[in-house]
C-alpha cells in the first residue's frame, strides 16, 4: 500500500516515520525545500525522542520526502497533516488545509483514493472538503491525532484510542482500508471509535479543552490554597485518587502552552459563537490561563523584591514542556517577556539545545533589542545560575537531580520561584533556600 503524507510538522513527520516503520511505502510532502533536504539526509527538523534514529532507519528505503504532489497519483491513501494555526480572531485558520486540498486535485486521477484529515479542524470541515472534492473519486475520513510533544513517537505506537470519522459510519466497507493501515494497533487491542465526521472532529476539540480546563481549575484553586495556607500539591494528588477525576493535569503552575491547548480552546469557543452559543466554561478556562503567569509574577516574584528592575534572574526551561524544542505559547517565554518589561535581566536555560537555539532566533528576529543586553541564553546551567538574584523554574524538568548545595555558592541570593511545583521544597529549605511554590508553602 502506498501512502502520501502532506505536511511534515509534528503530526506529519511522526505519521510518516511511524507508517514507514509499520511497513508501508510512504512519501512525505512539504513545500519547504530546506526541510525536505534535511529529512532526506536523515536529519530530523524537530526535537523528538527516538524520531531521528527511526528516520535514519527508513529514509531512502520505504520512506522519502519531496515538495512535489506527484506521489499522490499512485497513492491509495493521502493523510493531510498541515497546520491549522490560530488567526487574528482566535479561529482555526484553514488556509493551508484548503490549499493542500486544491493541490491534490491535479493528482487524484482515476484511481480511487482515501483522503484522511489528521489536522485539527473545526466541526464541519470534512463535510466541506468532501464538497470541494465531490467530482473526484475520493472518500474523506476524519482521523484526529492525540500526540503529546516530547513523547509523540511513543504515542504513535501506543495510542489510547484511534478515532475514525466517516460520512456514513455504518458503511462497513468504508472502515476496512483504515483498519488495514492500523491493523497493528487493532491486534494490540487498542480501542477504535467509529463515528460520523462531526463527532470525530468534536472529540479532538472536546478532549483538549477538557484537559486545559483541568489545568485552569487546579490553577484557580491554587490561588485560594495560597491564601488559606493549604498545600495544592496534596490537594491535587488526593483529587486524582478519585477514579472519576484521575491524577493527570492536576499539577498547579504558571499555565498551559504549546501548539494545541491554547489555539484549540480558543477555536472551540469561536465555534460556539458561530452557532450563537455561549461557552462560559471554555472562556473561563482561557481567561484563567492568560492571567496565571501575571498572578505568579505579581504575587510571588514582585512581592518578594518590591521592584525587579536591575535584578538578574535565571529562568530554567524555555520550551512549553520538557524534552521538546517547541516555544509556541511557551509560558517560560511569556514570563521572560514580563521580566524584561519590568526592567529585569534574564539568563535563560533549557536542557534541549534546539530549544535554546529557537529562543535565540525568536528574539533575534523580533523587534526586541533585549537579546545580548537584558536577555542571555546560556548553554550551561551553572552559567545561567551564576550571580543571579533569583531562580525561576518555568518548565517541568527534573531539576532536583542537580546539586543544589553547590549551586547555592553560585548565586547572589538563594531564592527559588517554582512555577511548576516540581522542586523538593523541604530539601531546598534545609539547604538554606527561600522557596516559593504555587498554592503551597
Amino acid at each position: 500500500m502506498k501512502i502520501s503524507v502532506i505536511g511534515t510538522g509534528y503530526v506529519g513527520l511522526i505519521q510518516s516515520v511511524g507508517l514507514s516503520k509499520l511497513g508501508f511505502e510512504v512519501t512525505g510532502i512539504d513545500i519547504d525545500e530546506r526541510k525536505i533536504k534535511k529529512l532526506n539526509s536523515g536529519i530530523s527538523t524537530l526535537h523528538e525522542e527516538q524520531l531521528e534514529e527511526e528516520l535514519k532507519l527508513f529514509i531512502n528505503e520505504n520512506l522519502k520526502f519531496t515538495s512535489s504532489y506527484e506521489s499522490v497519483y499512485d497513492s491509495d491513501i493521502v493523510f493531510l497533516c498541515v497546520g491549522t494555526p490560530q488567526d487574528d480572531f482566535g479561529n482555526a485558520d484553514l488556509k493551508f488545509l484548503y490549499s493542500a486540498v486544491e493541490s491534490l486535485k491535479k493528482y487524484i486521477g482515476d484511481k480511487y483514493k482515501t483522503v484522511v484529515i489528521k489536522s485539527t479542524v473545526p466541526v464541519g470541515t470534512c463535510r466541506k472538503i468532501k464538497k470541494i472534492l465531490k467530482d473526484y473519486p475520493v472518500e474523506v475520513i476524519s482521523n484526529p491525532e492525540f500526540l503529546r510533544e516530547g513523547i509523540a513517537f511513543k504515542d504513535f505506537f501506543e495510542p489510547e484510542r484511534i478515532v475514525l470519522g466517516f460520512e456514513n459510519p455504518e458503511n462497513i466497507e468504508s472502515t476496512k482500508l483504515l483498519k488495514r493501515v492500523y491493523s497493528h494497533f487493532e491486534k494490540k487491542g487498542v480501542p477504535f471509535v467509529i463515528s460520523s465526521w462531526e463527532t470525530s472532529e468534536l472529540i479532538k476539540y472536546a478532549s483538549n479543552a477538557f484537559l486545559a480546563t483541568k489545568i485552569s481549575f487546579i490553577n484557580e484553586i491554587s490561588k485560594f490554597s495560597d491564601i488559606v495556607g493549604a498545600d495544592i500539591k496534596t490537594v491535587g494528588e488526593a483529587m486524582g485518587m478519585d477514579d472519576r477525576i484521575g491524577p493527570k493535569f492536576l499539577n498547579a503552575g504558571i499555565g498551559y502552552g504549546g501548539s494545541c491547548f491554547p489555539k484549540d480552546v480558543k477555536a472551540l469557543a469561536k465555534q460556539f459563537e458561530s452557532f450563537e452559543l455561549e461557552s462560559k466554561l471554555i472562556n473561563a478556562t482561557e481567561s484563567i490561563n492568560q492571567t496565571q503567569n501575571i498572578w505568579f509574577f505579581e504575587n510571588k516574584i514582585k512581592k518578594y523584591y518590591g521592584d525587579v528592575s536591575g535584578k538578574t534572574f535565571a529562568v530554567l526551561g524555555l520550551a512549553f514542556k520538557p524534552f521538546t524544542d517547541d516555544l509556541r505559547e511557551s509560558k517560560a517565554i511569556e514570563l521572560i517577556n514580563i521580566l524584561l518589561k519590568n526592567g529585569a535581566i534574564v539568563k535563560g536555560f533549557d536542557y534541549i539545545e534546539k530549544a535554546r537555539e529557537n529562543t535565540i532566533n525568536k528574539y533575534a528576529l523580533s523587534d526586541s533589542k533585549s537579546l545580548g543586553y537584558s536577555l542571555h541564553i546560556l548553554d550551561e546551567l551553572n552559567d545561567a545560575l551564576f550571580n543571579v538574584d533569583g531562580i525561576i523554574v518555568a518548565t517541568e524538568y527534573d531539576f532536583d537531580k542537580e546539586d543544589w548545595s553547590e549551586i547555592k555558592n553560585l548565586v547572589n541570593n538563594p531564592v527559588i520561584f517554582d512555577g511548576k511545583n516540581v522542586m523538593d521544597s523541604k530539601t531546598l529549605k534545609s539547604l538554606g533556600y527561600t522557596y516559593f511554590g504555587i498554592g503551597k508553602n
